[in-house]
Parts: C-alpha cells; sequence; structure tokens
C-alpha cells in the first residue's frame, strides 16, 4: 500500500486536497470525473472512482474455459465475489467433470448450477451480497454453541448440518472481504469497516471454523465431559465479550487459557489414549478462543 502526504488547501471558503497523480492516471480520470468518498467512523475516508462499482457490476460475468480444474477455479472464482460464471468446452463436457462442478458448486452458499448443456454449464450466486458482515459473524458463532450442545447430546446428525451451515457461511464471509479487499467496493449493507478490521474479521472468523472442524470430529466420552463443559463455557464467554465488545471481560478469558491448558495436562497423564486425543484437541478450541478475544 502506497502512502502520500497533502497539504489541505482553501480556496474560496471551501477545502480541498490534490489526488496523486499517479492514481488519477491510471483510473484515467480527467477534470469533473466523478470519485466516490466514503467517510469511516474512525475519521479516515475512503476515496475510489465513482465508476468502480458499476465496473465491478458489468464484469460479474466471467467465462472460463473447461479443464481437469474448472472446478475449483470456479470455487477460486466465487470466492473472490464472482456471481456469473460461464464454462464453456469445445467437445462435450465429461460426466466426472461435470459431477464434479455439481459437487463443488453444492457446497457453495447460494450457488446454483442454472443452466446445464452438453459443452456448457452457467453457475451463479445469489443474495450473498444481501447479507450483512456482521450478521454473519453472529451466525457462525451460534452455529458453534449448537455444535457445542449436539455434541454433548450425542446429535451427531445435527451436528454435521451444523457443520456444513457453518462452512457455507464462512465462505460468504470470505466472499466478502476478499471482494473489498480487492476491488474497494463493499458488496454488504454494512459499509463502515476499515481495511484493518476486514483483516480481524476474516483472522477471527478462520478461528470459528477451525473450531467448527475439530467439534465436527469430536466424541465426548464420560472421563473428559466435565473438561468439555468448561471449553464450552470459555467459548460462550469469548461470544459474550464479542458481541457486547467487552474489552475487560476479553482480557479475562485471554488469561484463562493458560489455567485451562494446565489442567488439560494434568488430565491428560490420567487417561486412555483415545481420551487423551479429544483433551488436546479441546486443547486446540481453547487456544483457537485466546486468538479470538486477542481480536475483539
Amino acid at each position: 500500500m502506497e502512502r502520500t502526504y497533502r497539504n489541505l488547501q482553501r480556496i474560496s471558503g471551501s477545502f480541498y486536497v490534490s489526488l496523486p497523480k499517479k492514481w488519477v492516471e491510471s483510473f484515467n480520470l480527467a477534470s469533473k470525473s466523478p470519485i466516490m468518498i466514503d467517510v469511516r467512523s474512525d475519521g479516515s475516508l475512503l476515496i475510489s472512482p465513482k465508476h468502480k462499482e458499476d465496473s465491478v457490476r458489468s464484469n460479474d460475468e466471467m467465462v472460463l474455459q473447461s479443464s481437469p480444474y474448472v472446478a475449483r477455479e470456479i470455487v477460486k472464482r466465487c470466492l473472490s465475489g464472482q456471481t456469473n460464471l460461464v464454462i464453456l468446452s469445445e467437445k462435450p463436457i465429461k460426466e466426472d467433470l461435470r459431477d464434479e462442478i455439481r459437487w463443488f458448486v453444492n457446497a457453495l452458499p447460494n450457488t446454483e448450477i442454472t443452466e446445464e448443456q452438453p459443452q456448457r454449464i452457467v453457475v451463479q450466486n445469489f443474495g450473498y451480497k444481501k447479507i450483512p458482515t456482521r450478521k454473519l459473524i453472529q451466525r457462525l458463532l451460534y452455529l458453534i454453541l449448537d455444535m457445542f450442545e449436539n455434541l454433548e447430546n450425542s446429535k451427531f446428525k445435527d451436528l454435521d448440518y451444523n457443520f456444513d451451515q457453518l462452512r457455507k457461511f464462512y465462505f460468504i464471509l470470505v466472499i466478502h472481504i476478499r471482494t473489498y479487499l480487492r476491488t474497494g467496493v463493499y458488496v454488504t449493507e454494512d459499509k463502515d469497516f476499515t481495511p484493518l478490521e476486514a483483516m480481524d474479521y476474516r483472522m477471527f472468523c478462520e478461528k470459528i471454523e477451525d473450531i467448527g472442524s475439530i467439534l465436527k470430529n469430536l466424541r465426548i466420552s464420560d472421563n473428559i465431559k466435565e473438561y468439555f463443559n468448561e471449553i464450552t463455557n470459555y467459548f460462550n464467554d469469548v461470544m459474550i465479550a464479542y458481541q457486547k465488545n467487552n474489552l475487560e471481560l476479553a482480557h479475562r478469558v485471554w488469561k484463562r487459557k493458560d489455567e485451562l491448558i494446565d489442567k488439560a495436562n494434568i488430565l491428560i497423564s490420567n487417561l486412555e489414549y483415545s481420551d487423551k486425543e479429544q483433551i488436546r484437541e479441546l486443547m486446540r478450541i481453547a487456544q483457537d478462543c485466546k486468538d479470538m478475544v486477542a481480536l475483539i
């Protein structure tokens, strides 16, 4: 990121600041070209060409040539904010590749195959822009709470469903942040977070997704149930600290992780092998929780 300093000027009662020449030329701007200025809550300004958002919309459709790796390319493009993808092939698309494309598309949130022909497949993403980023984070947190509860009650089918939902909402959040960082354009209703906050959101939710991955494969025996409940409460405190932006609680939660790790190490020395592995997984969750509160 380049940083440029300018002196504020005043002409006839109005304030002006000149734009960097290199930046103006890179967007082919001229006198009277419209620009967009976002005023942030932290006092900073975000300046971008007014046509930029229109440009993103007009380029929403992308054509991909069929190849053995096109399914992964679809995921990559969707995560970068693309909403319409057309896959073309000079020959009929093979059935195994078609099945792979369907499998990947089914894993993406609000994404469907809207057209299938022998040499053409159209993939569209619907509606992800309407979900505010902060609401997505709330949804991820509540899904983790559901996973803790379903795991405790041995509702493994519901646990798998929770994880599928978690993965889909996490994908949506990645789309939001990648699109914003790549283009400078907000794609959701909440238009008041900075690039630093966007990266914090991404790291925060990576930890949530990791906790979900651990819980999906975890099984709780009576020997470790008490410690599992402590980790559940630990995560719940992280969630409260985030929702209320409670820095004092966040600090207490951050410090409590070492106590939980010490207790886990004592348990490990007295448990069977399978239970030891489950305790180590719960220790990973404790570390993720500590990393999360550090971002509040």
